[in-house]
């Protein structure tokens, strides 16, 4: 029953981050009430790639819900220019967030420890001494912790300092079915059609995912823009495209607390999506794994869980922030940045590596800084252009 007595935590959201949190808790044995306004499986709109840094965090049987492997990636400037980046092993995977997510909630309720309520409305947390309050369209409950994984527009949230200034991009995102699919193995981020930002194709097994990522709160005729990268792009012309849904997103790089005695907060509802990527997956797993071990030794041992907002700081936001002072130079100055940076094989290889882990993006501006009169003369003036690049 919601609510019950020796549910110790509730974990408000069931996407990546609430289910990689309860995963964690349930190993540790802590009871756990996981809660989502949606009924599973829901479509998510999202690209679902799985960067190579994120291979830790999955637990073994959601491998089956790998639909493909990113080898390649073509960064494109409308069809005028082209570099195909060509990797000597995986940049990552590609999975369908509909089953891929409720396939890691069944895995988090398989749990002794964890029950799960569906269809259920947060509207609201309050704080006491001893105790949290979770109100909801079904009563109100309470915990000695809740942990706020309820994504962009997170109710828990704002019971944390900070809310109001976080910081938001927007996507608008959807399916397509090819009758010829051209894209098997490789990805492709387009830098023309959507200003600020930049559009994207995912191929899974069936259709593709795609979509545009705006680094600004919102952008008008954004539909009107989707409807054009659909129309102009090659892969996309003979394409059957259908449900789409614009929504928010919550771009890291902030210094916002992220945690009081009692309440904590993971993945989005925690600003962490890389704003200069929009990448959140392995985010979510990351800071669920961590909230996870946080509230796990509060419950059991008293340990402060401020311990969690130092570490994502230190490990995350820090690393973001920097990602920020990057996009904020590429979206200002797309055409610019094409050419001096997507263009070029030793940047290239820098994000390779950012997407495995092996690199942060302080390093890279660093990097770019004392390497930038070499940069521009890699590529010349051939639209078409090939780099080669190693993986991790």
């Amino acid at each position: 029953m919601p609510g019950r007595p020796e549910h110790q935590v509730i974990i408000v959201g069931a996407s990546v981050a609430g289910c990689r949190t309860a995963l964690t808790l349930g190993e540790a044995g802590v009871d756990v009430l996981l809660v989502d306004r949606a009924r599973f499986p829901r479509w998510k709109p999202c690209a679902g790639g799985l960067t190579v840094k994120t291979r830790p965090y999955l637990a073994e049987p959601l491998w089956d819900l790998v639909e493909g492997t990113m080898r390649g990636s073509y960064l494109t400037l409308g069809e005028r220019y082209t570099t195909y980046v060509q990797a000597d092993g995986p940049l990552g995977w590609m999975v369908h967030r509909e089953s891929f997510d409720e396939a890691h909630l069944e895995l988090a309720a398989s749990r002794p420890t964890v029950d799960v309520t569906l269809g259920t409305t947060v509207r609201g947390v309050t704080e006491d001494r001893d105790r949290v309050r979770v109100e909801t369209d079904q009563g109100t409950w309470e915990a000695r912790v809740v942990v706020g994984a309820d994504g962009a527009k997170s109710v828990v949230s704002r019971a944390l300092p900070g809310h109001e200034e976080r910081r938001m991009g927007f996507a608008y995102e959807g399916e397509a079915r090819p009758t010829d699919p051209r894209l098997t193995q490789d990805i492709l981020f387009d830098f023309r059609t959507f200003p600020h930002g930049y559009g994207w194709i995912f191929p899974k097994k069936d259709h593709y995912s795609l979509g545009g990522y705006v680094y600004r709160q919102q952008l008008p005729a954004v539909k009107r823009l989707y409807e054009e990268f659909c129309d102009d792009s090659t892969y996309l012309q003979d394409a059957e495209t259908y449900r789409t849904r614009g929504h928010p997103i919550a771009l890291g790089g902030s210094l916002r607390r992220l945690n009081s005695r009692r309440i904590v907060l993971a993945g989005e509802a925690a600003d962490l999506v890389d704003p200069l990527t929009g990448e959140g997956i392995y985010y979510a797993l990351r800071s669920g794994d961590l909230a996870g071990q946080a509230v796990a030794g509060f419950l059991h041992h008293g340990h402060s869980m401020d311990a969690y907002g130092r570490q994502v700081r230190r490990e995350i936001q820090e690393h973001l922030r920097w990602g920020r002072i990057l996009a904020d130079f590429i979206y200002r100055h797309p055409r610019l940045a094409y050419h001096l940076l997507f263009r070029n094989a030793l940047v290239c290889q820098w994000f390779a590596d950012i997407g495995s882990g092996s690199r942060r993006y302080d390093e890279v501006v660093r990097e770019a800084v004392l390497k930038g009169p070499l940069l521009p003369f890699h590529a010349g003036r051939n639209r078409r252009h090939k780099v080669k690049i190693e993986t991790a």
